[in-house]
């Protein structure tokens, strides 16, 4: 019996220290990780207006509502590049977030899955084969591939490309 308690006591101060490892490791990696994500969203709405890496960009954003959040694209004059579009939604595999970058002449310049938590041979299949149709499109006259395969990853694609292309339309189309 006391053997038992011993190891328990034991497996407790391991516990306790690996847990205290993580914890301070994640303290100290903590501004590195969201530098890196920053890092990476820049990267991606440079990729979607197709700006080189060296191009410096400015960017605001603003939550519009509870799906999407409008950021803003500025070159280094000021001048606004275009408006990129991130929708998060929930659907019954998880979380995808989608980027729809918007040109001020109306036309998508791109569509990309950022991150998503749904069956990954599901996105990549619509990434890989039913991102690139939205390229070029107006959003007055969108059209959506009606069979995916993926029915819920392109759902919510559909959906935040729907969401962005409305509010475009209704507050940024006479610009």
């Amino acid at each position: 019996m006391l053997g038992k308690f011993k190891t328990a006591i034991v497996l407790v101060i391991i516990g306790a220290i690996s847990g205290f490892l993580i914890w301070g490791t994640n303290e100290l990696t903590n501004e590195d990780i969201l530098l890196n994500r920053e890092l990476r969203e820049q990267a991606y709405y440079k990729d979607i207006f197709g700006l080189d890496e060296a191009v410096e960009i400015t960017y605001d954003s603003e939550r519009i509502s509870d799906l999407l959040e409008e950021v803003i694209i500025y070159d280094v004059d000021s001048n606004i590049l275009g408006y990129i579009y991130k929708g998060i939604d929930k659907n019954n595999y998880g979380d995808v977030v989608i980027l729809v970058g918007i040109e001020l002449s109306g036309d998508i310049s791109n569509v990309i899955i950022s991150s998503s938590t749904n069956t990954v041979t599901y996105v990549k299949n619509i990434k890989d084969n039913y991102l690139d149709p939205f390229v070029g499109q107006n959003i007055d006259g969108l059209e959506y591939d009606s069979s995916t395969g993926a029915s819920f990853t392109y759902s919510s694609v559909k959906k935040v490309v729907k969401a962005a292309s409305s509010y475009y339309l209704e507050n940024r189309g006479d610009e």
